[in-house]
């Protein structure tokens, strides 16, 4: 399979198309609107997953029963293709790391942070196809490197290559779809790509000779966020805004039923539903870590202000630097 190198890519043509349309019309977006204390019956959820790992959580957990509002799952790869659902109207909730966020206020369709966590172990590797040197970050240079386009991966190799000293001059940076990414390092399309978990783990046992950045370095490359966001149309709904508030306290006890017993949940995610063997799961495991929930406050929006300077030093924001005043919705900070 051949994978055409496109200046600019369909994820940021999405962006930008959808940065054209603007927001729905519709109630205006009021952060300092009060949540209702229930939610109003009949509501329902569509949330926009990563690998089935939230629906994996809530349901083997017991939480998603719990629940008095129904929930719908539908998979997506990478922050573009959620913002595009955010935008039809298709999903009301997602999964996310550092970026996508990021990339629906350069979209001009703001959806705010709902839930955030910290991760031990950010979870995605910087991998070589074999052949190639890769041990700091200054073998980069002159290097063609595939990244998924408004998705974590793209700070995390730009912040690699500020940490080098390099520009987008001194490498190839190859905007993919996340779902071509390891196929194109496989077809020795690229040179070097960050890969996520379990793709990172399946790629280097398949690849012995491959070279990877440390993992010490990879990880200090990323912000290592994961973050619950929700479309403002979503929030402003007060049915679906109190559902969401019962969501992020189930998958906050979801999170904790996981870390109670890993070998449980290696079999019951990686093994029964990604359909990985049960060695390749535990190594991708131990690669991300645990979650831990932080605030959301001041310096969470500080730490996504950072993100968003990294991206614009690199010209990849669209008609400059962007404020991340309003990426947060405060009104989830107490939500259990």
């Amino acid at each position: 399979m051949r994978f055409r190198l496109p200046r600019r890519t369909a994820a940021l043509a999405a962006v930008l198309a959808i940065a054209a349309c603007g927001q729905p019309s519709g109630p205006a977006y009021d952060p300092s609107a009060p949540i209702p204390a229930q939610v109003a019956p009949g509501t329902t959820v569509t949330v926009a997953d990563q690998q089935s790992i939230l629906k994996t959580m809530l349901t083997a957990s017991g939480e998603l029963d719990r629940l008095p509002f129904t929930v719908k799952f539908a998979d997506f790869a990478g922050g573009p293709s959620i913002l595009e659902s955010f935008r039809a109207g298709a999903a009301q909730v997602a999964i996310v790391a550092d970026v996508p966020p990021i990339h629906a206020q350069i979209a001009r369709f703001p959806s705010p942070i709902i839930k955030a966590w910290q991760l031990t172990k950010p979870g995605v590797g910087m991998v070589a196809r074999p052949g190639v040197a890769l041990r700091t970050p200054a073998d980069l240079r002159g290097k063609k490197i595939g990244y998924a386009e408004g998705t974590a991966h793209q700070a995390m190799v730009l912040r690699l290559l500020r940490s080098a000293g390099l520009g987008k001059h001194d490498v190839q940076l190859v905007p993919l779809q996340l779902t071509e990414v390891g196929e194109a390092l496989g077809a020795e399309q690229i040179d070097v790509a960050p890969l996520m978990e379990p793709i990172n783990t399946k790629y280097r046992v398949a690849h012995p000779t491959a070279q990877a950045l440390p993992d010490p370095i990879a990880q200090g490359a990323q912000s290592g966020l994961m973050f619950l966001y929700a479309p403002q149309s979503a929030l402003t709904n007060p049915a679906t805004a109190a559902a969401l508030r019962d969501l992020n306290g189930a998958v906050e006890r979801a999170r904790q039923w996981v870390d109670a017993d890993k070998q449980r949940w290696i079999q019951t995610y990686y093994v029964g539903a990604l359909k990985i063997p049960a060695a390749v799961g535990r190594v991708a495991y131990e690669g991300q870590g645990s979650w831990h929930p932080i605030p959301l406050d001041a310096a969470l929006v500080k730490r996504q202000q950072d993100t968003i300077d990294t991206l614009a030093a690199f010209d990849e924001i669209p008609g400059g630097r962007i404020s991340a005043d309003g990426s947060v919705d405060f009104r989830y900070a107490t939500t259990p």
